[in-house]
């Protein structure tokens, strides 16, 4: 598939105007938190992603295993300076490739701890000013003293393990005068070393962001070798990550998850029962078929693209690009050929039962091969987008946003609670109510409706074991 752009999460370590004064072409993108990775990866195809920046602590970081997703994927993935340093130093075995000194640094074991890349910043809209000083600039800085003679060595270890001591938002280069007169430093040095921590900052993280554009700058041209690519396992936990974390965009640019489009389906769509049938026969036929004949053949493959062809209208020359338009990468490629390969072997088994959402997956496939999938994105995103807008307080009652739904929608009661969650693996009771609570206000927010007070007896037996554990959007 054709390569996009060189994306970048960058965020303190160095101002986005100065790096597209050096990498013009490339594109920026803010701090990396977990899924930014896997929805840069998806959304724009890009020729490399690189990580400097990156979230922790409000926001979970961005996941080991999404690096190494991007890069079997055939994207060139870098880490420098800050949580991209981090992340490569871990990852550098399955070809991540590290940049910088700090890198070199924590892969040699000179640095240990990852708080010493950490500080505090401001938003977006204030170009992630930092608020305080990485430690790793601290101790460059106050070495830098010490190697022009402003500082003894007993001197120097004193001011970087007072910095050392305190919590990382707490560090700031602004202390080592007030640091320096605790330790006994006279006040005509106290004032030297003032002057000097404010014209004479080292910064390792910024000299290794400038670094990494220039490697951006000097990747091959193509994608990353096959036999250079990790074999990412797809365990159910990150199948579920995939679905609940990656956010693909509507023609009307509304965002959504895999995972929001299922459950908005399984409440809206008239063919619901029928696309996820479909999806639990290709979960099954792929389970079952790498016992019963092994992976699929090229010969297999071949067939299994004119097949969707020929059911989607479609020349076979045109799938790639139908492909990219309904939000699949290289390896959703794959497994979309390979479910409808499988197919041509094996008919329907009990395997196709799912865990941790990795129905998602094949939910949307489904809806892919019926030349559904941008209309039920574009739905689920824009009741999404809809719903956010209004607040009810109190909150409505289960019971009158499940009654309120059904009048509004013609949505048919179960008689069965448990088995219809399980069955549709809609994960709990706590979370289907959150389906219905979006539709609710989503029609109050397009046509003024209100909450309905149910009018018969309707009653709801259900045993709630909680939400399944992952982020979700």
């Amino acid at each position: 598939m054709t390569l996009g752009p060189d994306i970048i999460f960058l965020g303190p370590s160095l101002l986005h105007e100065q790096a597209r004064s050096i990498l013009p072409q490339a594109m920026f993108l803010p701090p990396a938190a977990m899924g930014d990775v896997l929805g840069a990866a998806q959304r724009f195809r890009p020729h490399s992603i690189s990580i400097i920046d990156g979230t922790f602590l409000s926001t979970m970081s961005v996941f080991h295993k999404e690096v190494l997703y991007a890069i079997d994927l055939g994207i060139w993935v870098l880490g420098s300076s800050s949580m991209g340093a981090l992340r490569a130093a871990e990852c550098h075995d399955y070809g991540m490739i590290g940049i910088g000194e700090i890198y070199r640094k924590l892969v040699s074991g000179e640095i240990e701890d990852d708080d010493e890349v950490a500080l505090t910043h401001a938003d977006e809209s204030e170009g992630f000013k930092p608020l305080s000083d990485a430690f790793v600039t601290i101790r460059a800085t106050v070495e830098g003293a010490q190697m022009s003679g402003l500082l003894n060595s007993a001197e120097a270890e004193a001011l970087i393990a007072m910095q050392k001591a305190r919590y990382f938002p707490d560090r700031r280069l602004s202390s080592i005068p007030s640091d320096a007169r605790e330790i006994g430093i006279d006040a005509d040095r106290v004032e030297v070393l003032r002057n000097w921590a404010r014209h004479h900052v080292v910064d390792p993280k910024r000299d290794d962001a400038l670094a990494l554009l220039k490697a951006v700058a000097e990747l091959p041209a193509g994608a990353v070798p096959i036999e250079d690519r990790p074999g990412v396992v797809m365990s159910g936990v990150f199948s579920a990550t995939l679905a609940r974390d990656v956010v693909v965009e509507s023609t009307d640019g509304h965002e959504v998850t895999p995972d929001r489009m299922r459950r908005y389906a399984a409440l809206h769509e008239d063919d619901f029962e029928n696309v996820m049938r479909e999806a639990r026969h290709t979960l099954a036929v792929l389970a079952l078929g790498g016992q019963i004949g092994g992976a699929p053949t090229e010969g297999e493959l071949d067939e299994a693209r004119l097949q969707i062809a020929q059911r989607l209208g479609l020349d076979v020359d045109d799938l790639n690009d139908y492909f990219l338009t309904v939000d699949l990468d290289t390896r959703g490629i794959y497994v979309l050929l390979a479910g409808e390969a499988m197919s041509l072997r094996l008919e329907n088994s009990w395997l196709g039962r799912s865990r941790m959402g990795m129905i998602n997956e094949q939910f949307m496939n489904a809806l892919r091969l019926r030349n559904r999938y941008l209309e039920v994105k574009s739905a689920a995103a824009m009741q999404q987008t809809a719903a956010k807008s209004v607040v009810f307080e109190p909150r409505p009652s289960n019971l009158a946003l499940i009654y309120t739904h059904a009048a509004l929608t013609g949505w048919a009661f179960p008689d069965d609670w448990d088995e219809y969650i399980e069955h549709h693996e809609l994960g709990s009771m706590g979370e289907l109510s959150v389906g219905f609570l979006t539709s609710v206000k989503a029609h109050h927010a397009f046509f003024g409706t209100g909450v309905l007070d149910p009018t018969e007896d309707v009653v709801i037996t259900v045993s709630d074991d909680g939400p399944m554990m992952t982020r979700g959007r």
